[in-house]
């Protein structure tokens, strides 16, 4: 993230909010960074225990490399199905939906989807987004935020005192409440 994205962002943002934020953000990658390099020690530490483990199976089972590369095979499959289940999340950050519920509908059938990944993007995503908008409209909101309601209430017309007054008639009417 670079200062000049945040800015563009959020135009008039101060610079002390500026530096709060890139230092929060700072924060986030140090902390991640550290985590990646222990995961790394861990792994090497786990594969020379493994070699060593291995070399001392060759005696005792002769079907030990068969299993050991099914494990390998198991192993990079849920290396893969994590990759992609993140890449989903990430894309599907970008969407505004009308509720978690709809977030957590949307991840689950997009999962269950199998999209091929290329360079780390999820292809026919943008097809999929769609089709999932054509099936459930409310689900995913427009650019600009708020489902547009288009049916009119029946009954008389009132006149609100003030525009707060007004808003909550037009939600009183799109969901059936009375005032």
């Amino acid at each position: 993230m670079k200062r000049e994205d945040v800015s563009k962002i959020i135009p008039g943002i101060t610079q002390e909010q500026l530096d709060s934020i890139m230092n929060l953000h700072g924060a986030d990658i140090t902390a991640k960074a550290n985590e990646i390099t222990t995961l790394k020690a861990e792994k090497t530490t786990l594969t020379e225990q493994l070699n060593t483990a291995n070399g001392k199976l060759e005696g005792y089972d002769p079907e030990w490399k068969a299993k050991a590369e099914q494990a390998k095979t198991d192993a990079a499959s849920q290396v893969t199905a994590l990759e992609k289940g993140y890449a989903l999340e990430r894309k599907a950050a970008g969407l505004k939906f009308s509720s978690e519920s709809a977030r957590k509908a949307f991840l689950a059938e997009a999962k269950a989807q199998n999209f091929a990944m290329k360079d780390g993007e999820i292809l026919g995503f943008d097809d999929y987004v769609k089709t999932f908008k054509d099936a459930d409209p409310s689900a995913i909101l427009p650019d600009g935020g708020m489902v547009q309601f288009s049916a009119s209430a029946t009954g008389a017309p009132g006149q609100p005192a003030n525009a707060h007054e007004a808003a909550n008639a037009a939600f009183r009417a799109a969901f059936g409440q009375k005032g």
